[in-house]
């Protein structure tokens, strides 16, 4: 996921880069950064650029509900566990686990 930074000083994601996380299905989180109450109100900004790059509402993690929430966490788990592969024994070596 890419978060979109609301924060009016530090909005240092291109609307253009967000165009490609679109096209590449990524899902997008809407922050604020806030540091104090008033700053929660930059989550506009945050919306205003998801809109401008046309990201659809299914797209954005803070629009979905814990169930849907859970689910895609759990999935993004699941395909970045490394998957572990045990060599096949030899001959040899079934031979001497067995000595």
């Amino acid at each position: 996921a890419v978060e979109i930074d609301g924060y009016a000083d530090r909005q240092d994601l291109r609307i253009s880069l967000l165009k490609v996380a679109r096209k590449e299905g990524v899902r997008i989180s809407l922050g604020t950064d806030a540091h104090h109450p008033e700053q929660l109100g930059f989550m506009e900004l945050s919306l205003a650029a998801a809109a401008l790059a046309k990201i659809a509402a299914e797209r954005i993690i803070n629009f979905m509900s814990v169930d849907q929430l859970k689910s895609w966490a759990q999935s993004v788990r699941a395909s970045s566990e490394p998957k572990v592969t045990r060599p096949a024994r030899s001959s040899r070596a079934s031979t001497l686990a067995k000595v």
